[in-house]
């Protein structure tokens, strides 16, 4: 059932992220941006700006939700403030699309879902990694059984150093860089959501972690090894290993594929009935065909526009939207979301240094004031 509606989008926040996310919005055409919220005076006014928006502008949450009556709201905010926000946003009608990760605890994440069950409400999580293009291409693949039977499945998750910590423009400390766990969040939901979209249920994990340098303050380089009900799961998180590698690996019982995130490449090995020399000269040259042919196409898509930043992020936009037209669960709902989140909060509980089973994650700190919403 399609329902024909317009809806009446608001942000919350107007960091980088927030910049983005609106330049998608405006461009869905059942869609307007009828309201942007940033509690630093002219911020919220600079974004609009910025993208060539005309819309009102507010520094508080609860007359902005009052007086424009918002139907979806994006909370693009530091996450410490998610679940708050959220809710505010339920309780006075909206639905709502919360950047990951969608909460810093299990316990917010279920205080988010209970909202939204109570008040008739939609929640979608920003897992856009999930909708880049060359994602969706190896999920098709793994779909159509093109691999076989799925064995094992990596991700390697690098930071670079030169936007790490970037803010949006508000001054002091970052949130991704607020505490020796924040980066781990701020990134690593991203190899957590694509490994376990083919692990199905995790039921087991081991957690390694160090810091990339003695005197670093920061669980700078952390592996985790996952069970799930259909295979195994690898995620590496590393702040030190350069140049920063954005990596996903799946190995199947008739082939192995392997995607860049950075360049949008992905390339597929399989074995091949061919004499021994053959096959072996055929290993390299087949991989670089692939390489090159990805790397032609993405050209062509950034020459013609049709390849913008963060083209995840468009889509699960515009398949949120299309969900609530058509009366269909998000592409990524709470659920989803709160596994990822008790993923973060069981490795920050294994490498805390007074590590304890009820401790509350250190993460997860109380202390970010309304004025830090950046992200």
């Amino acid at each position: 059932m399609t329902i024909d509606r317009t809806h009446r989008v608001a942000l919350v926040g107007a960091g980088r992220i927030a910049a983005v996310h609106l330049g998608y919005a405006k461009g869905v055409s059942n869609a307007r941006v009828v309201a942007i919220c940033d509690p630093v005076p002219g911020r919220a006014e600079e974004l609009a700006r910025q993208k060539e928006v005309a819309t009102a502008c507010y520094t508080d949450v609860d007359s902005m939700l009052r007086e424009t009556e918002p139907s979806i709201v994006h909370i693009v905010t530091p996450p410490a403030t998610h679940a708050d926000l959220a809710i505010r946003a339920m309780e006075a009608g909206a639905n709502v699309l919360v950047e990951k990760p969608m909460a810093m605890t299990v316990a917010d994440c279920d205080r988010m879902i209970a909202a939204a069950k109570m008040h008739g409400r939609r929640i979608c999580v920003d897992h856009n990694r999930l909708f880049d293009p060359v994602v969706l291409k190896a999920r098709a693949l793994i779909d159509r059984g093109g691999l076989g039977d799925v064995v094992s499945v990596e991700a390697h998750q690098g930071v670079n150093p030169v936007e790490l910590g970037a803010g949006g423009g508000g001054g002091g400390t970052h949130w991704s860089v607020d505490n020796a766990f924040a980066p781990l969040y701020n990134l690593a939901p991203h190899p957590f959501y694509l490994v376990g979209t083919v692990l199905g249920t995790v039921r087991s994990t081991a957690v390694m972690g160090r810091p990339v340098a003695a005197d670093s303050g920061l669980v700078s380089e952390i592996r985790v090894l996952l069970e799930g009900e259909r295979a195994y799961g690898f995620v590496a998180f590393s702040m030190g290993a350069q140049p920063y590698l954005n990596h996903l690996v799946v190995y199947g019982t008739r082939a192995t594929l392997r995607a860049n995130l950075n360049t949008m490449t992905m390339v597929v090995e399989r074995v091949r009935k061919l004499p021994k020399m053959v096959a072996k000269l055929t290993a390299n040259l087949d991989p670089a065909g692939q390489l090159v042919a990805g790397t032609v196409e993405n050209v062509l898509g950034v020459a013609l526009r049709r390849m913008k930043l963060y083209p995840g992020i468009g889509q699960t936009i515009r398949r949120f939207y299309r969900s609530l037209d058509q009366g269909e669960p998000p592409p990524v709902d709470g659920e989803a979301g709160r596994e990822v989140v008790r993923l973060l909060n069981l490795v920050e509980r294994e490498l805390s240094p007074h590590h304890e089973d009820d401790a509350k994650p250190v993460a997860s700190n109380g202390h970010l004031a309304e004025d830090a919403w950046t992200s």
